[in-house]
């Protein structure tokens, strides 16, 4: 009975956000029941995986589209042209499986620095987070050439179990949902692997470089994360995850919801006391 529970609250809360950005483009009208109503506000979307805000006081929707397009809902409309597109960098069009553009948080001082920061799948498989700014003449296009990958994450053969949620903590430090690199059953033992960075929740510092040589890796590691000084990667902050495709803070205690991705039968919520970090979920 619990993973079917499990389940069915899963589903309904992946057929509200469904709803809630593309249902009327199949003609939905909304359809109301207790205490919840679900209403059509956009239309004209293509997978719509996340929705987010800037917290600027703009009142904008920046809405993420698997095949690598970001778009923003502005005053009750859909914008036409999208806020970034890198449908080229992600090349999984037309049909994306678990890849693509796939999470998006803004700095929290994103008023002052116009720095935002994507989650995708390259055209190789492989894994990217990267850095880019707002142009400085348009509030609702991004500067492409601004482009600065933080951190590779090199992926299997598989195509799914990409992770891919990003969002900052009341801590200000990000943190990046990594899946296992797929297959059935963890074939290539990632999630219990410390030294990987794959089937783990990562917490890294945007703020600094603590890799000044290497292009590849810019930022610097916070150094309450779990394994710095010890044996394990200095980026994990929890592993033991199967595919974390998203989670979320808790505005008011700091504590961390994860939802994991089972197999077959079950499916996770997993809840973390705020600060914990280094836990194992199996």
């Amino acid at each position: 009975m619990r993973e079917k529970l499990v389940r069915s609250r899963l589903i309904a809360f992946c057929t509200l956000l469904l709803l809630t950005l593309g249902g009327a483009r199949s003609g939905a009208a909304a359809v109301s029941g207790g205490n919840v109503a679900l209403v059509p506000v956009a239309t004209g979307l293509d997978e719509p995986i996340g929705v987010t805000n800037a917290a600027d006081g703009s009142g904008r929707l920046f809405i993420v589209e698997r095949e690598g397009r970001i778009r923003i809902w502005q005053n009750g409309q859909l914008l036409a042209t999208p806020f970034l597109n890198i449908t080229t960098l992600v090349g999984c069009a037309p049909d994306c499986g678990e890849r693509g553009l796939l999470g998006l948080a803004f700095h929290p001082s994103y008023e002052t620095n116009g720095f935002f920061f994507v989650f995708h799948s390259q055209s190789d498989g492989d894994l990217r987070i990267a850095r880019y700014t707002v142009s400085a003449g348009n509030p609702n296009l991004a500067d492409t050439s601004t482009r600065q990958v933080l951190l590779t994450i090199e992926h299997s053969s598989q195509g799914n179990h990409n992770g891919g949620h990003l969002a900052f903590g009341p801590d200000g430090f990000l943190y990046i949902s990594v899946g296992d690199g797929g297959g059935g059953g963890d074939p290539f033992e990632n999630g219990q692997n410390i030294n990987t960075l794959l089937g783990k929740i990562l917490r890294i510092d945007v703020n600094g470089d603590d890799f000044s040589t290497d292009p590849n890796r810019n930022y610097a590691i916070p150094s309450g994360n779990p394994f710095v000084g010890v044996a394990g990667a200095d980026e994990v902050w929890d592993y033991g995850l199967r595919n974390p495709w998203h989670f979320s803070f808790d505005r008011s205690t700091g504590d961390l919801y994860i939802g994991d991705v089972g197999q077959q039968f079950w499916e996770e919520i997993n809840f973390e006391p705020a600060n914990t970090g280094g836990v194992d979920y199996g």
